[in-house]
């Protein structure tokens, strides 16, 4: 193998090293264009459930925690409607209970036959941050988490009630797992095509350099 070769060889690793580097960051960068691409959606979302729900009501429904109260079904039929006209994966409400520091369910729109589902007071062993943050009257929209179920763009609003006091957070999660999938085989794909150019055109040279060398 010619010390030309030897160089050609080098600057093709090298290339696809950089190329590899060049995808991670392309990843990355794909994460946050899913969560630039539908975090007004989901907030717009979140904020439009909101303001429909009546916050006095909302309380009788806590502290009674009976499913059976007519304002719980009127809750899971607004929390649905606006679950399916921006295409969430769900949107659920947590309280937290101050007395003894813990959080439980209010409603969700999930299906109940669904096993996701989550009834009226069952509780959450830990919240998010930014939930806990919400609660406290910092509200986060378009957060982005990853999770083993996938990637999910959330946002979050504060309920409160007729005196202004934040007392639970409504949430909503849009599953960009779809997207970000697209976005990465695009990018894998384009990455593809530059890879195998540059090895046509390593094996063009040394084709040529060959003949010329016989």
């Amino acid at each position: 193998m010619t010390q030309q070769t030897k160089r050609l060889y080098a600057i093709i690793i090298i290339t696809v090293f950089c190329l590899i580097i060049v995808t991670g960051i392309g990843n990355f960068r794909a994460k946050q264009l899913a969560v630039s691409l539908v975090g007004d959606n989901v907030t717009q979302a979140v904020s439009t459930a909101a303001k429909s729900l009546d916050g006095e009501k909302v309380k009788q429904v806590i502290s009674s925690l009976d499913e059976k109260n007519p304002y719980y079904a009127e809750m899971r039929k607004i929390l649905i409607e606006s679950k399916n006209n921006y295409q969430l994966e769900n949107i659920y409400m947590l309280y937290k209970d101050q007395a003894q520091a813990r959080w439980f369910y209010v409603v969700d729109a999930r299906e109940e036959a669904d096993p996701a589902h989550t009834p009226l007071g069952k509780t959450e062993k830990r919240a998010s941050a930014a939930v806990e943050n919400t609660i406290r009257g910092k509200a986060v929209h378009g957060e982005h988490h990853v999770t083993s179920l996938g990637t999910f763009v959330s946002s979050y609003q504060e309920i409160k009630d007729q005196n202004g006091k934040t007392f639970a957070v409504l949430a909503g999660d849009f599953n960009a797992g779809e997207m970000t999938g697209f976005l990465y085989l695009t990018r894998y794909a384009q990455i593809g095509i530059i890879a195998l150019g540059l090895l046509l055109i390593g094996a063009t040279v040394f084709l040529t350099q060959k003949k010329q060398g016989e």
